[in-house]
């Protein structure tokens, strides 16, 4: 389970939306669904708030294990969240726990925050996204999503992909292909026989380059369907 789904887990075991999370919390319900899309970190503060909301220590919440790390000063608070799962591994290995697996994990946790830190703003590597509803019945139903890069460079096509996720539910991924005739513009077709998966969802978009992860949240939708759909747009 990600960061992001157990932010998202834990705000609907108190019955609060992303909205009455986001009022607890003094941030934004667009931030919130960012948050659970794992397309951004909350910051330091934020996440202790959001250990004590839960009522779970901070590293139940980063699932760290081992004794609780305080939580220094934050200056950049990104990077020292990143140094509190370095120092929560370095303190799994002085006191002789062998969680090599584990710590394995974190290193490759940090690296990628370390990368996505110095990387760029997900929300600008989307220039312009759409979606289309290929059909729905009774059998299942089958959705085509589009995004348009910012920038296209023939020498770097990155991994694009979707996401959708919804509460209760593993995420939904499917890979994107760029159209050959149109550089910079990626589809993918998702389909499924769950009618229920066409509400109450998260759209979001996603790159890989250099091997990491980047992630804008598109769209929240309370519809999908081919005659009425309805969202609420989170880009840009």
């Amino acid at each position: 389970m990600t960061l992001g789904q157990r932010i998202q887990s834990g705000r609907a075991k108190l019955g609060l939306s992303q909205e009455g999370l986001g009022d607890r919390l003094g941030v934004s319900r667009q931030a919130v669904s960012k948050w659970e899309a794992d397309g951004a970190v909350p910051d330091t503060d934020k996440l202790i708030a959001l250990s004590k909301l839960f009522g779970i220590s901070l590293n139940e919440l980063l699932q760290v294990e081992g004794p609780a790390a305080k939580a220094p000063p934050a200056r950049r608070a990104r990077a020292v969240w990143v140094l509190a799962v370095v120092l929560a591994a370095a303190a799994l290995a002085v006191l002789g726990i062998r969680q090599e697996a584990r710590i394995a994990a974190l290193e490759e946790q940090v690296a990628a925050l370390q990368s996505q830190a110095e990387g760029p703003d997900p929300a600008e590597l989307v220039a312009d996204w759409g979606y289309e509803v290929l059909s729905v019945s009774s059998a299942g139903w089958t959705a085509e999503f589009q995004v348009t890069t910012a920038r296209h460079d023939p020498e770097e096509v990155p991994e694009v992909f979707f996401l959708m996720v919804r509460e209760g539910r593993d995420p939904k991924r499917a890979q994107a292909v760029m159209d050959p005739a149109v550089p910079g513009v990626y589809t993918a077709r998702m389909e499924d026989e769950d009618l229920s998966l066409l509400s109450g969802f998260t759209l979001s978009a996603g790159f890989v380059r250099d091997g990491v992860e980047y992630v804008c949240p598109l769209a929240e939708f309370s519809r999908l369907g081919d005659t009425y759909s309805s969202y609420h747009p989170l880009w840009p």
